[in-house]
């Protein structure tokens, strides 16, 4: 008859052995399913910011402040400028939502449907000597001291 040269430990060594392959193999599915989740959600998802930051300029001109803000592909007639203070105000929608992600690639995913900004200016305007006005997708505020 033939004899086995293995032993208990050898035996108990090679269950151990199987077990781990079995515990590496399951772990290995487990996280390959966690990634094509997390994969599709991202997909899936979709950021809308609200609203997004204009650029501006202030101009000193010694006897006003003219404010240029621009507000490119804005809705001329839904632009909304006020005061408080010293800080003014302005919001604009825009002609539809715009998709940020075709500037980079890091805003993927994200749009915006209006500006929103405060502006803290150096002197309190006086809204009856404030002229406003859009044109070319530049908002102007003339501010007269």
């Amino acid at each position: 008859m033939f004899e086995s040269s293995e032993g208990p430990l050898d035996e108990f060594l090679k269950k151990i052995e199987r077990r781990m392959r079995e515990v590496e193999e399951a772990v290995s599915r487990e996280i390959e399913r966690v990634l094509r989740e997390l994969k599709r959600e991202e997909r899936e998802t979709k950021i809308f910011a609200e609203s997004v930051e204009p650029l501006y300029t202030i101009r000193d001109l010694g006897d006003r402040l003219v404010v240029y803000v621009d507000i490119p592909y804005a809705d001329t007639g839904k632009v909304d400028v006020w005061f408080e203070g010293n800080i003014m105000h302005v919001k604009a929608k825009l002609r539809s939502r715009l998709d940020v992600g075709s500037w980079s690639e890091r805003y993927r995913g994200v749009g915006v449907e209006e500006y929103d900004l405060a502006i803290t200016l150096p002197v309190k305007p006086s809204p009856e000597r404030t002229r406003i006005r859009v044109k070319g997708g530049v908002l102007e505020v003339t501010i007269y001291k």
